[in-house]
C-alpha cells in the first residue's frame, strides 16, 4: 500500500458489519460457504487496517437471533467472534446499522462502515431510514461512508443494494456505495476496495 493510501485510510475509524443470517451458509463462493468467504475477507481486512489503526475496528455480527457488537477488535478477536457465531435466522439490517452507528463517532476521525451481506433485509424501509437519518445528521459529505459488499450471487440482493446506492431518496448526502461480489473481487485487497469507495 502506498504511503498516500495509508494516509487516507488513517483518517478513518472502521466498523465491519457481518450478516450471519441462515442463507450465509449457502455454498456458492468458489467452493466455500458465504460465511467462510466473508470471514477470510474480514480477517485480511482487519490485518491490513491494524498496520494503520492500532486501536482495532468496530465489529457487528447480526442475525434474527442476536445483534452482537464489539469494539477494539483485532484479527484474533475477530476469529473468536466468528467462531462463537453460526449462520441462522433472518436479516435485521436496520438494527445492525443502528449498532454500527453507535460504534461510529468514537474519535475525531471520519467513519467508514463496511457491510458484508448476502440478501434482502427483513425490513427494507427501516434499513433505508437508518441510513437516511445518519446522512442527514452529517455536517460533511465524507464524515461517514457506508459500503455494502454483496456476498454470494442472490439477484434480489444485487437489486436491493443497487437501490440503496443509486435511489436513496431524502438523504442530504449520498453516503452509500454498493458492490457485487464480482465487482469487489476485481480489487486486489479489501483496502483497495475501501479506497475506491472513499474516492467515489
Amino acid at each position: 500500500m502506498t504511503s498516500s493510501n495509508t494516509q487516507i485510510l488513517s483518517e478513518f475509524d472502521f466498523i465491519v458489519v457481518v450478516d450471519a443470517s441462515g442463507s450465509m451458509s449457502t455454498d456458492d463462493v468458489k467452493g466455500r460457504t458465504r460465511w467462510e468467504a466473508v470471514q477470510e475477507t474480514a480477517e485480511q481486512f482487519t490485518r491490513d487496517l491494524a498496520k494503520i489503526d492500532s486501536d482495532g475496528i468496530g465489529l457487528v455480527i447480526f442475525n434474527g437471533q442476536a445483534v452482537k457488537s464489539f469494539d477494539g477488535v483485532d484479527a484474533n478477536k475477530l476469529t473468536e467472534a466468528f467462531a462463537s457465531t453460526s449462520p441462522r435466522s433472518s436479516t435485521p439490517l436496520a438494527e445492525a446499522l443502528t449498532e454500527a452507528l453507535k460504534l461510529a463517532g468514537k474519535s475525531d476521525k471520519k467513519d467508514f462502515i463496511i457491510v458484508f451481506t448476502d440478501g434482502v433485509p427483513d425490513d427494507k424501509a427501516a434499513a433505508a431510514q437508518v441510513i437516511k437519518d445518519a446522512a442527514n445528521r452529517q455536517e460533511t459529505d465524507d464524515a461517514l461512508t457506508i459500503l455494502f459488499v454483496q456476498v454470494g450471487h442472490d439477484a434480489l440482493a444485487t437489486a436491493y443494494l443497487r437501490e440503496l446506492d443509486d435511489d436513496l431518496k431524502g438523504a442530504k448526502f449520498d453516503i452509500v456505495d454498493a458492490k457485487t461480489v464480482t465487482e469487489a473481487e476485481a480489487f486486489a485487497t479489501t483496502a483497495d476496495l475501501v479506497l475506491a469507495a472513499i474516492d467515489g
